[in-house]
């Protein structure tokens, strides 16, 4: 082989290899509380919901599970905070549906991870009837836009209703 064909295949494997390392987003499990309801608002076409629910936490956690919650300071490795914009009612045996927000990911070390949600969806179960978030926990599902190689999906748990009865709310789940 030619020295100029040696180049090129290293060249084409170091540049796979670089977009493959890019594209895998390690995972990161996050948990917290939602500590602002939003205000009452109303969406293009007339669609009512809610603006500005905020959420925030640590990092840690074990994800998308009944147990999947831990308390502060959780793994010590940084905190978070979550904007979100909703359309819907928050309801058993319901679903609201995201569709907009940000969010940032702050490291001890000062790196940062800051996005933009760009939908997605929180359903309850029934009434007393399980997910697998746990009894009348709501499963979230959230589509993210952070940049190339950071992450695209938050996968977790919102333990909110019945009203008045879980206070504060716990969010946790997975960013990948």
């Amino acid at each position: 082989m030619t020295r100029l064909r040696l180049f090129a295949l290293a060249a084409a494997a170091a540049l796979a290899l670089a977009l493959s390392l890019a594209a895998a987003t390690p995972s990161l499990n996050l948990s917290g509380y939602e500590f602002l309801l939003g205000t009452s608002c109303t969406f293009p076409g007339g669609q009512t919901g809610k603006c500005g629910v905020e959420f925030g936490g640590w990092t840690g956690g074990s994800g998308q599970n009944a147990d999947g919650w831990t308390p502060f300071p959780g793994d010590r490795k940084g905190l978070w905070e979550a904007t979100v914009n909703y359309i819907g009612s928050p309801n058993f045996g319901d679903s609201v549906q995201v569709v907009s927000g940000t969010f940032d990911v702050l490291f001890k070390n000062r790196k940062t991870i800051s996005g933009t949600v760009t939908g997605g969806t929180v359903e309850w179960p029934a009434e007393g009837q399980p997910s697998a978030c746990g009894v009348n926990v709501a499963t979230v599902y959230l589509n993210l836009s952070s940049g190339a190689g950071g992450p695209t999906t938050f996968q977790g748990c919102l333990h909110d209703l019945p009203a008045g009865t879980v206070i504060p709310p716990k969010i946790w789940g997975t960013l990948q």
